[in-house]
């Protein structure tokens, strides 16, 4: 007699399996590099590779290429690749573009926003600041040298890229379990972490036109702050104060998706937000004792 083989949804049905897959909204939280400020060169961001991804350290990436031409040639064709790019690069993602950032995003929202937007901006960056006083500076100082300047071309594309970056790392898909450390810190001066999510989500709501809206810890006031940000803000202008979230306001950043509906973009930002990655900020800015994963 022949045997049928029985599908999952044969045999638990497929409302059972929506139902499980409503209940594992919790992702895999892996470490992540920090933004890169400057000058892509592939050796550093290697070595940060393999020591982020668990790699005993025996070899630096220059030992390596010191004993294998191909390994060699291959890393200096990679390197010129994204050095061909200008001065400042497109990021990596930490997760798939093809897959989008579930639920927040679909792969076409991703791609518009990542490869197009961003890029945009990059490149602009790149061509604005040759044979000015930024070329060749860090991105967190040209942001905050260029803050005032009467042409705000160059600042609005440092920030922008910036914003991005930041943005880009602090989601995940299906996002991640909250630190209790974090957690405990939000409720104490919130009350809870939902009156918390609540307020952010008021503050998206209400604020008009493009910008974006961070939950930073000003270190003067020594509390967590959420501030709406216009255009191209950012945190890093602000004396003392350590961005740790960021939503993108900006239209182009869920129209593919939700056209009008932006609560429904807002809503789901908490969905794949990375708290670890702001809670290492945030442990960072207080001086307390924190470890990203790093075997190295």
């Amino acid at each position: 007699m022949m045997l049928r083989r029985l599908s999952c949804s044969t045999v638990i049905g497929s409302s059972a399996l929506a139902a499980t897959a409503q209940v594992r909204c919790i992702g895999v939280h892996l470490p992540k590099a920090d933004i890169i400020m400057d000058k892509f060169e592939i050796n550093r961001e290697m070595n940060e590779f393999r020591a982020r991804m668990g790699r005993v350290p025996d070899h630096k990436m220059e030992n390596y290429r010191k004993l294998y031409w191909r390994l060699d040639e291959t890393a200096r064709r990679a390197e010129r690749f994204v050095q061909n790019q200008g001065f400042f690069h497109m990021p990596t993602l930490d997760f798939p573009i093809f897959k989008g950032c579930q639920p927040l995003m679909s792969a076409q929202q991703l791609r518009i926003h990542f490869g197009r937007h961003h890029r945009l901006y990059i490149e602009k960056l790149n061509n604005l600041i040759k044979g000015t006083q930024y070329d060749g500076m860090r991105l967190d100082d040209i942001i905050r040298r260029s803050a005032n300047d009467e042409d705000t071309a160059i600042f609005n594309n440092a920030a922008q890229h910036y914003n991005h970056c930041f943005f880009w790392k602090n989601i995940t898909p299906w996002g991640v379990n909250i630190p209790p450390d974090f957690k405990a810190a939000i409720e104490a001066q919130y009350g809870s972490w939902e009156i918390f999510q609540e307020e952010f989500e008021k503050k998206s709501m209400a604020h008009f036109g493009s910008g974006w809206i961070w939950l930073v810890y000003d270190g003067h006031k020594k509390k967590f702050e959420i501030l709406a940000l216009k255009n191209a803000g950012c945190p890093l202008t602000m004396s003392n104060t350590t961005p740790l979230l960021v939503l993108d306001a900006w239209e182009h950043a869920w129209y593919v998706d939700y056209e009008n509906e932006k609560a429904k973009y807002v809503k789901n930002f908490f969905k794949v937000a990375d708290f670890h990655w702001a809670e290492r900020h945030w442990k960072r800015a207080t001086n307390q004792q924190y470890h990203d994963m790093k075997w190295q």
